[in-house]
């Protein structure tokens, strides 16, 4: 049976669903933590929400992110540094479902 390779999408995603907790994984048949760099990004919540702060990506990964657009009103647009700039709002990531 042939090996499939993910898009470079689907890797992204697959990182940041291995990833919680603050660490990102990559795709090579293996998941491999990373320890994310330092400092912390700016908050782009209210500091009484920081929990729900989005993680900060690798840089490499920003271009790929941003390119999906939103994908639900939690995720967030990332800057060249992989901090997230803003968040993506109520309205995205939103799909209509037709009325019967």
């Amino acid at each position: 049976m042939a090996a499939h390779t993910p898009s470079p999408q689907a890797q992204l995603l697959l990182g940041l669903a291995i990833a919680g907790g603050g660490l990102l994984g990559s795709f090579n048949g293996q998941a491999q933590a990373q320890a994310l760099p330092k400092p912390s990004c700016p908050l782009v919540v209210p500091a009484s929400q920081k929990l729900l702060q989005p993680r900060r990506i690798q840089a490499n990964q920003v271009q790929a992110k941003n390119a999906m657009g939103c994908l639900s009103p939690a995720d967030a647009m990332y800057g060249a540094d992989g901090c997230p700039l803003r968040m993506c709002g109520a309205d995205a990531g939103v799909i209509q479902l037709p009325k019967n």
